[in-house]
């Protein structure tokens, strides 16, 4: 059995030299550290001051050139804070024409097409109504002509109206009244027994020519005077191509009378003939042009 042994025999001796020498902090090891560091720290210096001059880089050729690098941030980490955001807009490649593209321009094309083709029909028939308003007056009707020339294809219409034109023709309101004139002598004059009739015959026609009766109410019958009753009426109903037509079996004598005003007649009948015509070929034009498919 062991024996504890008594805390007051345990004590730390009084001795100073029974206790062992004690290590220093700042020894050998330490200062060799800090000459160390201070070396490097002058190695430094003399690097960064000296170093261009003792270790020259050598460039390669072509190496003076400045090139653009991109920058590993984006644009935005770049900008100072509170800085608005730059937008870049991006850039739109061309589209490569496309069937339907030419589809497209080839039906605004035919519509383009379309609409100038009415819109010249439609001026030829305003000038062609034009052209008929004032040729149906006593009135030379040139410069109307003219303004549908423009308009419409030269055709033997146009160039026989380019000479009736400068004159006009008598309106068939005119030839019905100066026919009324002329009825008279004509009639008198279908009455001429000629140059080898008898005595008798010719003081009849003699005084014939001082009192003339004509009858008027009757127009059946193949008479001079029936003949000329029957013109008037037509004359009075606008027909003036029937009126020269029912004159046409009248004596010589007759006729000569009612020459010169036959000739006035043939020439109203040849203006509305032409002018007709034309007027037909604008308006079929007209029609054409507005059902064309679109």
């Amino acid at each position: 059995m062991t024996i504890a042994p008594d805390p007051a025999e345990i004590v730390a001796p009084s001795d100073p030299a029974l206790y062992g020498r004690r290590r220093s902090l700042l020894g050998p090891g330490f200062w060799a550290m800090v000459g160390l560091c201070a070396a490097c720290i002058l190695l430094g210096a003399l690097v960064a001051r000296f170093g261009p001059d003792w270790f020259p880089l050598s460039r390669k050729p072509g190496s003076g050139e400045i090139q653009a690098v991109a920058s590993p941030e984006s644009a935005a980490a770049r900008l100072p804070v509170g800085s608005p955001l730059p937008v870049e807009t991006p850039v739109a490649e061309p589209a490569a024409p496309s069937a339907e593209l030419g589809r497209l321009d080839a039906r605004v094309a035919t519509l383009e097409a379309d609409q100038k083709g009415v819109l010249d029909a439609a001026a030829a028939a305003i000038a062609a109504s034009a052209l008929a308003d004032v040729a149906q007056t006593s009135a030379p009707f040139g410069d109307e002509l003219a303004g549908l020339e423009r308009v419409l294809p030269m055709s033997p219409d146009l160039r026989a109206l380019t000479r009736l034109a400068q004159t006009g023709a008598p309106t068939r309101t005119g030839l019905a009244a100066d026919f009324e004139a002329l009825a008279g002598k004509a009639a008198t004059a279908a009455r001429d027994p000629g140059e080898d009739a008898d005595l008798l015959a010719r003081v009849q026609y003699a005084l014939s020519t001082i009192v003339s009766i004509r009858r008027v109410s009757s127009t059946r019958g193949s008479s001079p005077h029936a003949k000329l009753a029957l013109a008037q009426r037509l004359l009075d109903e606008g027909d003036v191509e029937g009126a020269v037509r029912t004159l046409d079996v009248l004596p010589d004598s007759a006729r000569a009378v009612l020459n010169p005003w036959v000739i006035a007649a043939e020439r109203r009948i040849e203006v509305d003939r032409h002018v007709a015509a034309l007027r037909a070929e604008a308006l079929a034009g007209l029609a054409r042009a507005s059902r064309a498919p679109s």
